[in-house]
């Protein structure tokens, strides 16, 4: 499921913002639900205030730890923390449910034309 604000952004951000949110669904399909099992992937895509937009991608599946060892070579986690540094913002995970991830970026995007 997507839901977006309507934003307009610099062609540098769009491509930052597209990589990670690329790598977040792959990330989803590949890890969440494992050995075929099904459910949902959410993005959003908000403006939450006049300098701030909120990317969230998240799903209900096997949860991910932040802190576990990396599954593969660890170069998805390395494009997702450059990508959202390049757009001033920080990767989070939200670990508070008891299954699925929750990833969180809130890149300032003051100097995009609004």
């Amino acid at each position: 499921m997507l839901v977006a604000d309507a934003l307009q952004l610099t062609t540098d951000k769009v491509i930052s913002l597209g990589l990670v949110v690329s790598e977040l669904v792959t990330n989803a399909f590949k890890y969440a639900y494992p050995q075929g099992g099904t459910g949902e992937i959410r993005v959003r895509l908000s403006r939450r205030d006049g300098e701030t937009i909120e990317l969230l991608v998240e799903d209900d599946g096997a949860g991910f730890d932040p802190d576990a060892p990396v599954k593969g070579t660890g170069l998805g986690t390395k494009i997702l923390n450059a990508m959202a540094a390049t757009m001033g913002g920080d990767l989070t995970y939200d670990r508070s449910s008891a299954a699925g991830t929750r990833a969180d970026d809130l890149p300032d995007l003051a100097s995009a034309p609004i």
